[in-house]
């Protein structure tokens, strides 16, 4: 059997305030859907509610964005206050279902980590054929391609169900995927695999 990986703790594991207090901030987020509001996070809707203060939300994020990152085979390597320095250079995201949000050739010099939902990388080819590249789930890094090829985007992606991802600019990493050597190496490694995994997939193309 395999080892079940650890899941990313949800925001109100970190915050200072009751179980009740969260199922009553779902609950209106769960209403302001259904009429057609603007997606608030859990922890807007604390604040707004006076549960917590901003400076609360502030700390519990921080925290939340130092265990993602633990998490992401990229930095898992980092110690606990590295990462909290390096999720200083992230911020959250979330984005509806069937949505793309990478498009290929484009300039778009961005890493994104994804910490809930599904994500879709997807290709065209010369008869603007698209082509199925792969799937990324919890809790992956997206878009590192693009590092070695000046933020240009060398495939597309799309979200298949709602996702919450994490998004830094590469200029914020710079340092830690060249001058970190635990970094630099589980970067390339990931590269790696994806570009093999692309090229397996183009080679079953060409000979079917």
């Amino acid at each position: 059997m395999s080892e079940q990986k650890p899941r990313p703790r949800l925001i109100g594991e970190y915050l200072p305030c009751s179980r009740g207090s969260i199922r009553i901030a779902m609950q209106k987020k769960r209403e302001a859907k259904i009429q057609g509001k603007k997606n608030k996070l859990i922890g807007q809707i604390l604040c707004e509610l006076e549960t917590i203060t901003q400076e609360d939300l502030t700390i519990a994020l921080r925290q939340q964005r130092a265990d993602r990152l633990g998490l992401c085979p990229v930095f898992s390597g980092l110690n606990r206050a590295e990462l909290s320095a390096i999720g200083n250079s992230f911020r959250e995201i979330s984005i509806e279902a069937g949505r793309q949000f990478i498009f290929e050739g484009e300039d778009d010099p961005t890493l994104y980590v994804l910490v809930d939902g599904q994500l879709e990388v997807f290709t065209h080819d010369d008869n603007n054929n698209e082509i199925h590249l792969a799937m990324v789930k919890p809790i992956e890094p997206i878009g590192e391609m693009g590092y070695f090829q000046g933020g240009v985007r060398t495939a597309s992606v799309r979200t298949v169900n709602p996702s919450e991802l994490l998004a830094a600019s590469y200029r914020n990493l710079t340092h830690y995927f060249e001058h970190v050597p635990h970094v630099a190496h589980a970067f390339l490694e990931v590269i790696k695999q994806r570009q093999e995994a692309t090229k397996e997939i183009m080679q079953e193309l060409e000979n079917a």
